[in-house]
């Protein structure tokens, strides 16, 4: 069993990725962001926005939080690093019992997607590889306002930490970079092939033919272009 962690910059294509992993039958995931926005629901409801402004599949999930509170914890690097320790606490215990959870299940993979992994001061050092997820900044904002339908403002709130260095992409013989090019055809056939290189695949997964053969084509091209016509002796 190995344990995968997808990280990367709100909007760089860490769902998408995770999704397309996901599909696999061996292949467990956790988006730690609908971890987060339960937390939010139960703890700190009070600094939600209006539900009118939570309304995309993302935001339902994980609500978006009003923006001066957002400001007062993002704009200080320790009031950051404050708030990332307390999120990362009262996830901790939903988050080992889903990997549990999956272990028990018998899946060869299990997935963690989270911007913030680094913060999962336990969970970081025990994965077995670590995907950074990159797009183009553009690209990437325009995503990201249409996903979660921010302002600009909050846009750019949210990449404060960023822009302080708070986080950095990971370096090491464990780790990878997926360069997201704003396709998601490409995006998930790079993640095919990540999956692929993990070594987990099932014997379904190793054998199963993708499309099916048409027999009586496949025998009419044989004949047409392979195979001679008869020859008749005349035996009178």
């Amino acid at each position: 069993m190995k344990l995968i962690g997808v990280m990367g910059i709100g909007g760089s294509g860490k769902t998408t990725f995770t999704e397309q992993l996901d599909k696999r039958e061996n292949v467990g995931v956790i988006h730690v962001d609908n971890l987060v926005g339960e937390m939010k629901r139960k703890y700190f409801k009070i600094f939600l926005q209006s539900q009118e402004n939570n309304t995309t599949e993302s935001t339902k999930n994980n609500p978006k939080l009003k923006s001066g509170f957002k400001k007062i914890f993002y704009k200080n690097k320790f009031a950051f690093k404050f708030l990332m320790a307390v999120r990362s606490k009262l996830i901790e215990k939903e988050l080992n019992k889903q990997i549990d959870e999956f272990k028990s299940s018998g899946k060869g993979v299990i997935v963690i997607d989270d911007w913030a992994l680094p913060i999962h001061k336990k969970l970081f050092p025990k994965l077995d590889h670590i995907y950074t997820v990159e797009r183009n900044y553009l690209s990437r904002r325009k995503g990201i306002r249409a996903r979660d339908a921010l302002t600009t403002e909050e846009v750019k709130i949210t990449e404060l930490p960023y822009a302080l260095k708070f986080f950095k992409s990971t370096t090491g013989s464990n780790t990878s970079i997926i360069t997201n090019n704003g396709s998601i055809e490409d995006l998930q056939n790079k993640a095919d092939l990540e999956y692929e290189k993990l070594g987990e695949l099932t014997f379904e997964e190793k054998y199963f033919v993708k499309e099916k053969i048409d027999l009586r084509k496949a025998t009419h091209n044989l004949n047409r272009n392979n195979l001679k016509q008869p020859e008749y002796t005349n035996l009178k």
